[in-house]
């Protein structure tokens, strides 16, 4: 199988923006300078989530994507406040290949039914926000503001059988922070899930990558702030950033802890260690 490296990029009023466990959000820049970084540094795919969208019951990223897509040839994954059929429909005519669901896919499964006959699974992906509390995963939502009460498991079987052809599984214990990926979760997952399976939330280095999937069956890993935080630190060498925002989260301790890299380098070592890559 060969693995696939994606990188995630979270949009809040047209804004790249990052934070931990999906909160305390910063701005770091305009997307499309990053997503043409990653485009030329031949990432596989790449995300763009709204992680306001929901909260606010809205869905603002197709001029964004249009836009994006007129110079960026890569795969893209759309996310955040999809509600309708129409949703989807606007997403994909300005340039989205699949569209992701989360909050819609709890509330009104028959939409995601109705949405998989028109589109077809290889369109549909949902995304799934993962809370572990007193050793139990549960499914949250609106970035992971509200408790479903669902056990993660559960409703990855039950995502399949609706008919999606992916699943992104977000770890909000370890998203943002530079902890590593929840093995844990990732492998339980993987052997549940005979579609394509996404790890998103913890990527703290080179070897974070490889032994999550040595260690699980995942189809893809998903990292936004080690891919991030590297091309900051180099827009701020060049004087390049001039954005409103404090700098200094890059010096604190949870920051240094972290190994940020570029996809290229990413991809070389785990070639050197014989993942199949692309």
């Amino acid at each position: 199988m060969i693995k696939r490296i994606i990188a995630r990029l979270d949009i809040k009023n047209n804004f790249l923006v990052k934070g931990m466990h999906l909160e305390g959000l910063r701005i770091l820049g305009y997307p499309e300078f990053f997503a043409e970084k990653y485009f030329k540094e031949n990432i596989d795919e790449m995300i763009f989530q709204d992680v306001v969208a929901s909260l606010y019951k809205r869905n603002q990223l197709s001029l964004l994507i249009n836009k994006i897509t007129k110079n960026i040839f890569t795969p893209i994954t759309v996310g955040g406040g999809i509600r309708s059929i129409n949703d989807i429909r606007e997403i994909l005519i300005n340039g989205a290949d699949r569209v992701s669901i989360n909050t819609a896919a709890i509330n009104n499964k028959k939409f995601i039914k109705e949405s998989v006959k028109i589109f077809g699974s290889s369109t549909i992906t949902i995304t799934i926000e993962a809370l572990k509390i007193e050793g139990k995963y549960k499914v949250y939502t609106d970035t992971g503001r509200t408790d479903t009460n669902i056990d993660v498991f559960e409703w990855i079987k039950e995502a399949q059988d609706m008919g999606v052809g992916e699943i992104i599984l977000t770890s909000i214990n370890n998203e943002g922070i530079g902890k590593g990926f929840d093995l844990n979760l990732y492998e339980k997952a993987s052997k549940l899930c005979n579609i394509s399976l996404l790890a998103h939330g913890g990527a703290r280095n080179l070897d974070d990558v490889y032994r999550l999937f040595i260690n699980s069956d995942v189809d893809g890993a998903v990292i936004a702030s080690a891919f991030h935080f590297n091309y900051y630190k180099e827009l701020l060498k060049r004087k390049e950033i001039s954005l409103q925002g404090s700098t200094n989260f890059l010096i604190d301790k949870d920051y240094k802890k972290m190994f940020f890299f570029e996809i290229q380098e990413l991809k070389k070592y785990l070639k050197s260690k014989n993942i199949n890559i692309r």
